[in-house]
């Protein structure tokens, strides 16, 4: 008759399995872990890379480009900078009425140019009528004022005497 083993309490490991069969399970477990945690790591990280195929690329000016503008602009006066310039090149203000073309003038000779070089945006068309900054910059007000969206000017630079003067004898 055959002996028989007394019963393993559950949870127990089974004393029939070879030591090297557990281990071996052990490493196919832990492996697999790895591996999921591997796979959720890069589905993660690949959820928060972002599409930058629809952003237009950055302007970039050729060096001779800066050169020739920075010689060019290191020739004006820096006092000029911040000049009330009532004449903008490419802005056409015949359609807007005296009291825009005064909240236009005001916002163009208060407002910088954010292209670096110092002026206000109406000093830099004047000066740099070249940048690609300030172009933008000025259609964008002129737009926005002929539609009525700036209307406010507390605040703004006032138009000097000088210049009102002038303005007021033509």
């Amino acid at each position: 008759m055959a002996e028989s083993s007394p019963p393993t309490p559950p949870g127990s490991p089974d004393p029939r399995a070879s030591p090297q069969s557990s281990g071996f399970r052990r490493l196919v477990v832990m492996l697999a872990i790895v591996a999921s945690l591997a796979a959720a790591a890069v589905v993660y990280r690949d959820s928060y890379r972002h599409d930058d195929s629809h952003v237009p690329p950055l302007v970039s000016l050729a060096p001779d480009d800066s050169l020739a503008r920075a010689r060019r602009l290191a020739g004006v006066d820096s006092t000029k900078k911040n000049e009330w310039v009532d004449e903008i090149p490419s802005a056409d203000l015949t359609s807007l009425d005296p009291a825009r073309v005064e909240i236009f003038l005001r916002f163009a000779n208060a407002r910088h140019c954010t292209c670096g070089c110092g002026f206000t945006l109406a000093a830099c068309r004047r000066f740099d009528p070249t940048c690609e900054i300030s172009g933008p910059l000025v259609a964008a007000l002129l737009d926005s004022v002929s539609r009525g969206l700036v209307a406010d000017v507390r605040g703004l630079r006032k138009r000097p005497e000088s210049a009102a003067a002038a303005a007021a004898s033509e």
